[in-house]
């Protein structure tokens, strides 16, 4: 049986060759960015957004639910199977050693890739909720239902990303902060570059041109990327994670009790990679009585 009419036989000792790296996170949290870099080298097969192992670990099962039948749970397990072996049979048939999947929301099965493929990679993308519900507002905005229809929705999204971070194995887990890829790109290139290389991961031939690349959703238009063309060179530069002039006292009032755990989780977990844009230096709130009041973060960023 041939996977897409691409793939190898299970029996195929040569698709067991196949490692696997995971670039996952919160939506819109540099997931596809970063993703399409580390796959972009010879011996790696970029999957981009798979979804077989999201469909298998999550969607699936949502779907069926509790319905009886003897043969439910066999099924799902063969469908977690199915997915693994049709991602390393179409590796095989493309003659690389590894394959790149870049779907954030194999973070909410983290633990159960984990334990599936015990030399799996992981590249966690950590993202600060501000600049994340921004960009899935704008998503929202392009026709996105996923990324949610009011504040507190989009919001959501991330927590229930993030919730499940504490599940990948650290010493398989590379955490890289977006707020530090924007600011320093050249450096956060460097880390992930060197971390991989330590792991056995082929970086020779990676293609810092998918950098120059925008995947922002169509109505925001042109953003800006960590890396220009300029001539026939690749120029990294420094830009923005988080707008601080659309964030307003009366949406940090909205996602802040949403977030508030996971975010406190973060930072304990991931100090110094989770890391904080700074705030908007005055925020205010709409209040019954008093009117426009300023916002008091009192920590609360």
């Amino acid at each position: 049986m041939n996977a897409g009419g691409q793939g190898a036989d299970r029996s195929n000792e040569s698709v067991a060759d196949a490692r696997a790296l995971f670039v996952l996170g919160a939506p819109r949290s540099g997931t596809t960015l970063i993703g399409n870099y580390l796959a972009s080298g010879p011996s790696v097969l970029n999957l981009g957004e798979y979804g077989g192992f999201h469909l298998a670990h999550n969607v699936a099962p949502a779907s069926l639910g509790a319905i009886p039948g003897s043969f439910r749970d066999p099924y799902l397990r063969d469908l977690v199977t199915h997915a693994q072996w049709f991602a390393e049979g179409l590796t095989a048939a493309h003659g690389k050693d590894w394959y790149c999947d870049t779907t954030p929301w194999n973070i909410l099965a983290a633990d159960r890739i984990a334990a599936d493929i015990p030399d799996a990679l992981f590249v966690l993308m950590l993202r600060h909720y501000s600049g994340t519900i921004q960009s899935l507002r704008r998503s929202f905005e392009s026709g996105f239902g996923w990324a949610g229809a009011t504040w507190a929705d989009s919001a959501g999204v991330w927590a229930g990303a993030y919730q499940a971070a504490v599940a990948l194995p650290a010493e398989r887990t590379l955490a890289v902060s977006y707020e530090g890829l924007c600011a320093d790109p050249a450096a956060t290139l460097d880390l992930i570059n060197r971390w991989m290389e330590q792991h056995g991961y082929p970086t020779d031939g990676l293609d810092v041109g998918q950098l120059t690349i925008s995947h922002a959703p169509p109505s925001s238009g042109p953003r800006p990327t960590v890396a220009v063309r300029v001539d026939d060179a690749v120029e990294l530069r420094p830009i923005a994670s988080f707008d601080p002039l659309c964030w307003s006292g009366d949406i940090h009032r909205m996602v802040w009790p949403v977030v508030e755990d996971v975010h406190r989780r973060l930072s304990a977990q991931f100090a110094s990679t989770y890391v904080r844009p700074s705030p908007p230096p005055r925020m205010w709130i709409h209040h019954d009585v008093y009117g426009l009041v300023p916002a008091e973060l009192d920590g609360n960023w």
